[in-house]
């Protein structure tokens, strides 16, 4: 499979010129073609920049303006876009919360909302109408006059937004399903490029499986890496130019760190916080504080291409229609290797490194790994860390028996010191909380478990919700938080398997309560699976077995389980409007969907 993609060391290429930092390819259609390995040649620059911009052959995009017809424009579908409410935590530093909107939009209607959002008109126009020949240049129907939008005018509204960021609430049809490319174009089709994630068996929405952003002014994407570290691609078709901010690669490690100590909080309840894609700060605040970043206009018929490490942010002018994807060079295992994903976020994208490996040099992993660590290791033992869904086992290898010298036991230190065992936070699940804004709902207060022979340092602790699930082994006193007989829990219990964390032996799990019914679930988990509470008798029934609440009365604060594209989820109510609600999801309580009422199953 590695003969897939050969390496042609004969292709060279630079940068035409750099525009603010940020290396530009003009390619002829020779060096176009052949999208792996013009990323290969020009692989060097964007490890060094964080991003590129290519800006293909005019025959090229010709012939991609040729899938821009209204019966192809018509199945972009944007659903649930995102407001963006933006808070400033201090001059040049904000923290954006995504509220979804339940609402589906044609890019017809988009264009259309645009006008109601509008970037401010210029401050000074001092250009008159020009006269000219002949005819006025025509805008095409999915298009809008993107000639205002000249360098000049992009630093004023730069400007301009970064000025003004919190005083409005943009939207972004961010992470659509889609393509606009059809299958006549066989050459950097963004929904079919050839790379190493086209070995992956399944797929992965954004991913290996292209997604459209519908852009209006002010739409912003925050400082972030991509999944897995990825490559990433985004092709505008049409529309206003984005504004696109890197940091260097030599410098991702300062930005970390500055972000860190801005944002300890979150870092401190995720240290992948920067992939939650919510935390934006200015270009003139990371400068004054000793990190580069380098800054370019991204225009109608134009590639941006992000890289490993490459830290990036950016933000729309107005009206437009992008795609993108992530893609993978055989350079990128080096990443993968040592890649982390965040833990807070259940979608969070995880890769086999193992397989895809396996795939392209057609050996064992083990095996290549060995080699590897005989000629100097290009996977590092100081990296920092693994993928979690892959788990490599150690090679066994032979050595030589030597004959041991005498030891006294005396005069031997210890090697090293066993790592210290951190507890779980509560004893019946294996989820934590206490970092969250839920820590202050009784529902998930924790409570002390009376055990005998516990001292303050071993003290096991129970969730609320947890404890309520075992009535005839628990016993929970309101008046001291304390719970009684945690060593009733049996080992069966301990040993069910919850149907949503997939986990045995974490803590115990409680039974659906109809009859000849198996299914398990942690007192924590149920939540998001629509198992139905009832606390007062300590039943619970699963999403099968629930009874259809037929009179539910709202409320702003209270705990609701609810619908949202076809899957389950827990959280509390914010706000209410008519027929409408909006609701901060659980767990991580980071993102607000506003969803109609009857979308809500069941209150907790």
């Amino acid at each position: 499979m590695q003969s897939v993609y050969p390496n042609h060391t004969s292709l060279h290429i630079e940068p035409s010129y750099y525009d603010n930092g940020v290396p530009v390819f003009k390619p002829t259609m020779h060096e176009f073609r052949d999208f792996y390995n013009f990323n290969k040649a020009i692989n060097k620059y964007g490890m060094e920049s964080g991003i590129v911009k290519v800006i293909p052959p005019t025959q090229w995009v010709s012939r991609v303006q040729k899938c821009y017809t209204e019966s192809n424009l018509g199945q972009v579908s944007i659903q649930n876009p995102i407001v963006q409410s933006i808070n400033t935590n201090a001059p040049g530093i904000y923290q954006s919360q995504n509220i979804e909107r339940y609402k589906k939009y044609s890019i017809f209607q988009w264009r259309e909302m645009a006008k109601t959002r509008q970037p401010p008109r210029r401050k000074q126009r001092s250009d008159k109408p020009e006269v000219g020949h002949g005819h006025a240049k025509r805008i095409p129907f999915y298009n809008i006059n993107t000639s205002e939008y000249t360098d000049e005018r992009c630093k004023e509204l730069e400007t301009n937004y970064w000025r003004s960021l919190s005083y409005s609430e943009p939207m972004y049809g961010a992470d659509t399903m889609g393509t606009v490319f059809d299958k006549s174009i066989t050459v950097w089709n963004v929904a079919h490029l050839p790379n190493l994630l086209d070995l992956m068996e399944e797929k992965l929405p954004g991913v290996n499986q292209a997604y459209l952003y519908a852009g209006l002014w002010k739409a912003s994407f925050a400082w972030h890496l991509e999944d897995q570290d990825l490559y990433s691609i985004n092709y505008l078709h049409f529309g206003a130019p984005k504004q696109w901010y890197s940091i260097p690669q030599s410098q991702h490690k300062e930005f970390y760190a500055l972000m860190v100590d801005l944002f300890r909080d979150e870092f401190k309840q995720c240290r992948e916080f920067l992939r939650h894609k919510t935390f934006m700060v200015s270009p003139a605040y990371l400068e004054k504080h000793g990190i580069k970043v380098n800054h370019t206009i991204h225009r109608e018929g134009e590639f941006m291409i992000t890289y490993p490490y490459g830290y990036h942010a950016g933000f729309n002018y107005d009206y437009n229609l992008a795609e993108s994807v992530n893609f993978a060079l055989d350079d990128w295992f080096e990443f993968g290797k040592r890649t982390k994903k965040c833990e807070c976020i259940n979608d969070s994208v995880g890769i086999n490194v193992k397989h895809l490996w396996e795939k392209y040099y057609g050996t064992k992993y083990e095996t290549a790994k060995e080699e590897e660590e005989g000629r100097g290791n290009r996977f590092s033992s100081d990296s920092d860390g693994s993928i979690e869904v892959v788990k490599v086992e150690k090679i066994q290898r032979k050595c030589r028996k030597r004959k041991q010298d005498h030891v006294d036991p005396a005069n031997t230190r210890r090697p090293h010191k066993q790592p210290e065992i951190i507890p779980r936070e509560c004893e019946l699940c294996p989820n934590t909380l206490q970092q969250t804004k839920y820590s202050h709902s009784s529902l998930f207060e924790l409570l002390e478990a009376d055990v005998n022979g516990a001292t303050p340092r071993t003290a096991r602790r129970v969730h609320k919700i947890c404890a309520s699930m075992f009535p005839h082994q628990l016993k929970c006193n309101c008046k001291t938080n304390t719970v009684h007989g945690l060593d009733n829990i049996t080992k069966n219990q301990k040993k069910l398997r919850c149907g949503v964390c997939r986990q045995s032996n974490m803590g115990a799990c409680f039974q659906c309560s109809y009859e000849k019914c198996t299914r398990a679930f942690h007192g924590t988990c149920g939540l998001v699976d629509g198992v139905q509470y009832d606390f007062n008798s300590g039943e619970a029934f699963c999403k099968f077995h629930c009874q259809s609440s037929t009179s539910l009365e709202f409320r702003v604060g209270m705990y609701v389980q609810f619908l949202f594209n076809h899957r389950v989820y827990f959280g509390q109510l914010v706000s209410l409007g008519e027929g409408d609600v909006e609701i901060e999801v659980y767990p991580s309580a980071k993102d607000i969907i506003e969803i109609p009422m009857t979308s809500i199953i069941n209150v907790v």
